[in-house]
């Protein structure tokens, strides 16, 4: 404890910002997390400093405080705060730090005028690589080079110096190596007369006076002394904000919309539709100083990308992102008095509303990213159900602004067809006008890149081998099943015999997951024949799979897929029924016979590869993204492209949705931020995507796009070749038979969705906002369709079974509602019917995954709340039974009819305190 001084303490205190190091504490009280970023965000970080500084050094435990240290040494390291890793070493070198001083004591006396011809842009990569600032740094300093230089130059010199004590030096090397004709004016022996000569001094009204050090230091302190004293991004109160500056034909977009019309912002994929909101945004709350903006897109991903921009261009208000890792998300209203742009998918929003939280009519303007998906039950379209149940009823309603580049035809195949899907979107969105660009099409036509197409046609297999062994594999398992009593029950059998013919594909695979379900549900009375069936169609899927890698990849990646999917079961092979092992068995038989078999190289790979090359050699730099059907072929060929073309300078990269299904794992929020933004930067140049990849997210303009056995709709087949912004670069469609005639459809059906869009855009407006009223008079006012209310919830008991092997799991009675989100478990006993793993890497909010005892099946999490672990259930993992009915399955939460009692922290707390052996999961 002797290296915790004073000094290092008022380091820390004037330097840190709380919030960049929180995430190394996940043990940390939500409550107290939440209270540090708050202060933090009100302005009084250095508050929050000491709350942080007392939450973990007071500690009773010596120990503790200890490791406490330690973490918060490691988490200074890799949030770049190497100039309080330094103060707590204690590593000073004088002589270096005199020199420093003065170095320092130089920028402070330059003036404001220099700090416009240092090129930051040009320092920015040198201090990077050198570790001085870190990539978010990166982005944001190169944001403001955009708008105004010295701002960005100012800013550069502020956060190197509020993380490293040898900044000035190591600045003076980074100007040596990119403007060394600029250090000629700060020359160390120059006297205060030269000075003044060059430029780097204000003269003197009248003649020089002594003056102290004192004096002189305050005579001396420049706006960037005042800048880095008084300003801070994090409490969003620079003095100058980065220009805006936006195209003729993007003002002409944002002009209904700042008319304070209802409109969709119709535009191509690349031509600025954010920039086109936030300029909406800025114009809105400038007329409305007290409105509040919520600003809607459908992913996690898509809402922080928005918000990142926001935040920057709209300093002087409070901007909010709410995500489902946070409490405010079910609590709007703790920061909606204190905020005036609020980013948040959809259904966070539904949940606030329904909760009564917050009310549509809080909400001055409501923009949606994407807004084609405004339909049916997407969460976009129950917003919008309570919008015009609110304005039936002449409640006051927020201007509605939606953004796409496309707007569709669903099930249309004719013009009129695709005319009334059109409308219908209109309708559910209570859009009467169209935005999109007449008077400067000239100029917006330079900013839409036309690509070339290619089209490279993937011929019939001579052999495949390997194909031949998997449909055994699935055989097999198919006839164990058929000898089992599924095959003589009356409410399974007629599903059953519908099983696909062809076992590739997604039809096969739906099926898999529909036939496994109705099972769980039929066969209650034979535990053992519902786990055999689980695994037996858990492995079916895994080889419908499996035979998706094997059309477009190699053999090894075929074997690298099924031992990954089934990774963990083999581990615990040991604990297996007797089917069970034998199925697995398969798994190893199989992964060793084909790693035996001589195969050639997969020729449609082969296409891909030699395109690949082909790409390398005609652009000078590589950027890409190439597009596929199904995630386990994305790891698998983002894997071979990075380790085959490295040579070549490929680094590819897997991109795919972030909800788990029901037969394969998401890829993480965190990952996904990570991987687009090594895209950006260049670590990574081409990105293997599932249709995830193909609307919304920002990424860098690519010259070539690769779909690879795969198509979309009309609209996602625009929006993925929207993604080749740059002139000259390339489209190419790797495909079969099939997906060729598929893809034929989409573009007649996209020449067919332009023709309608055109006779929209067209019509009168009268007879535009006619049709529309009529079909608004046609949507019912029902519900949201995701959620059942709370009030009208059966109160009657009910137990939840696994669903995999119906071991008995919880009643109603310990089952509780906690903060309206979390469905936690009341009894401590519960420990006995499960299995805590801790083979999972820790967050704030999940410390272990529930399994289930017998069967391994997981069935949720645990998160903590002070010292104690609570388990979270996940609703997917059980059947519902009440009584003698018939179980019953929900896919989400929101869905289930059944009432479960509410619960507060409190209360929580009371139960569990007196269980001290769950501070600490089981081994």
């Amino acid at each position: 404890m002797a290296k915790i001084t004073q000094r290092f303490l008022s380091e820390v205190k004037e330097h840190l910002e709380p919030s960049d190091v929180l995430d190394h504490f996940t043990s940390l009280p939500e409550d107290e997390v939440y209270m540090i970023t708050q202060l933090q965000e009100a302005g009084h970080r250095e508050k929050a400093c000491m709350k942080f500084l007392k939450l973990i050094l007071k500690r009773e435990n010596e120990e503790e405080i200890l490791e406490n240290v330690d973490k918060l040494i490691n988490a200074f390291r890799e949030e770049g705060y190497q100039r309080l890793v330094d103060c707590y070493e204690n590593t000073d070198d004088e002589d270096r730090a005199a020199g420093e001083d003065f170095m320092e004591f130089l920028f402070k006396m330059t003036k404001p005028e220099l700090m416009n011809e240092i090129d930051a842009a040009s320092l920015i990569p040198i201090l990077l690589a050198k570790g001085y600032i870190k990539i978010k740094d990166q982005q944001y300093l190169n944001s403001l080079q955009v708008g105004d230089r010295s701002e960005a130059c100012r800013e550069l010199v502020r956060r190197m110096k509020k993380k490293h004590k040898h900044w000035a030096a190591a600045l003076f090397d980074a100007l040596n190596e990119t403007q060394p004709a600029l250090l000629t004016k700060i020359d160390p022996g120059a006297s205060n007369d030269e000075l003044v000569q060059k430029g780097l001094v204000a003269a003197p009204d009248s003649s020089p006076t002594p003056s102290t050090e004192s004096d002189s230091e305050e005579e001396y302190t420049s706006d960037l002394e005042k800048y880095d004293k008084e300003v801070s991004e994090k409490t969003l109160k620079r003095k100058k904000v980065p220009e805006m500056r936006l195209r003729p034909y993007q003002l002409e977009l944002a002009e209904s919309a700042i008319n304070g019309h209802n409109t969709i912002v119709c535009a191509h994929t690349g031509t600025g539709k954010t920039w086109v909101a936030l300029h909406i945004t800025k114009e809105h709350l400038l007329k409305n100083p007290e409105g509040r903006v919520v600003f809607l897109a459908r992913t996690n991903a898509l809402v922080e990308q928005q918000f990142n921009l926001f935040q920057k261009y709209i300093p002087d208000k409070k901007i909010y992102h709410l995500h489902t890792a946070t409490k405010e998300c079910l609590g709007m209203n703790l920061v909606f008095e204190d905020h005036h742009v609020f980013f948040l998918t959809p259904q966070i929003l539904l949940n606030n509303i329904n909760n009564k939280r917050i009310s549509l009519s809080d909400v001055s303007l409501l923009i949606f990213d994407e807004c084609h998906h405004t339909r049916k039950r997407e969460p976009y379209n129950n917003v919008m159900k309570q919008y015009l149940t609110m304005k039936r009823k002449e409640k006051e309603v927020p201007q509605v602004v939606g953004l796409t580049a496309t707007l569709g035809v669903g099930d249309s195949t004719t013009e009129s067809g695709a005319l009334q899907h059109m409308l219908k979107l209109c309708a559910n969105l209570d859009v009467y006008d169209i935005s999109t660009v007449t008077k400067n099409i000239e100029e917006f036509q330079k900013h839409v890149a036309i690509p070339k197409r290619e089209t490279i046609k993937m011929g019939e297999k001579e052999k495949d081998p390997l194909k031949s062994i998997i449909l055994q594999n699935i055989e097999r398992i198919e006839e164990y099943i058929s000898t089992t009593e599924v095959n003589n029950n009356k409410q399974l059998n007629p599903m059953w015999q519908k099983k696909p013919k062809r076992k590739d594909g997604k039809h096969y695979q739906r099926w898999t997951v529909h036939f496994r379900n109705k099972v769980s549900c039929k066969l209650r009375n034979n535990k053992q024949l519902v786990r055999e069936v689980h695994a037996a169609m858990t492995h079916l899927a895994a080889y419908n799979e499996a035979l998706d890698v094997n059309y477009l990849m190699n053999r090894d990646h075929v074997i690298e897929h099924l031992q990954r999917k089934f990774e963990d079961d083999l581990k615990t092979i040991d604990t297996a029924s007797t089917k069970e092992k034998e199925f697995l068995q398969m798994i190893m038989e199989f992964c060793k016979k084909a790693g035996e078999m001589k195969v050639e190289m997969n020729p449609y790979l082969k296409l891909m590869r030699e395109k690949m090359v082909e790409f390398v050699g005609e652009y000078e730099e590589v950027k890409g993204m190439v597009f596929i059907q199904t995630r386990a072929t994305a790891f698998a060929l983002a894997q071979y492209l990075s380790q085959e073309l490295a040579s070549l300078g490929i680094r590819a990269a897997p991109f795919t949705g972030t909800n788990s299904s029901e037969t394969s794992k998401g890829m993480p929020d965190a990952q996904k931020n990570e991987t687009l933004e090594n895209f950006r930067k260049g670590d990574v140049n081409v990105l293997v995507a599932t249709s995830v990849g193909s609307e919304g997210i920002d990424v860098p303009d690519c010259n070539f796009i690769i779909t690879y056995n795969y198509t979309g709709n009309e609209a996602s087949v625009i929006q993925m070749s929207g993604r080749a912004r740059r002139h000259g670069s390339t489209v190419a469609h790797i495909s079969d038979q099939t997906i060729q005639r598929r893809e034929e459809v989409s573009l007649q059906k996209a020449r067919l969705m332009d023709e309608a869009f055109r006779r929209l855009y067209m019509m009168h407006p009268d007879d535009r906002m006619g049709k529309i009223l009529k079909y608004q008079s046609e949507i019912r006012n029902v519900d949201d369709p995701l959620s059942v209310d709370e009030a009208s919830k059966a109160k009657k008991s009910f137990q939840l079974i696994c669903f995999k092997c119906h071991a008995e799991a919880v009643s109603n009675t310990d089952l509780r509602l906690y903060v309206g989100q979390h469905r936690v478990v009341t009894n401590p006993d519960f420990r006995s019917r499960c299995e805590f793993d801790t083979n999972t890497t820790p967050s704030r909010y999940t410390i272990s995954i529930i399994r289930c005892t017998k069967c391994k099946l997981k069935w949720g999490t645990t998160f903590k709340i002070e010292k104690l672990e609570i388990p979270v259930l996940k609703v997917t993992a059980f059947l519902f039974t009440t009584g003698g009915e018939e179980p019953h399955r929900f896919k989400k939460w929101g869905k289930v009819s059944l009432h479960i009692e509410s619960i507060d922290k409190q209360e929580l707390l009371d139960i569990y305190k007196d269980t001290p052996e769950l501070e600490e999961p089981d081994d």
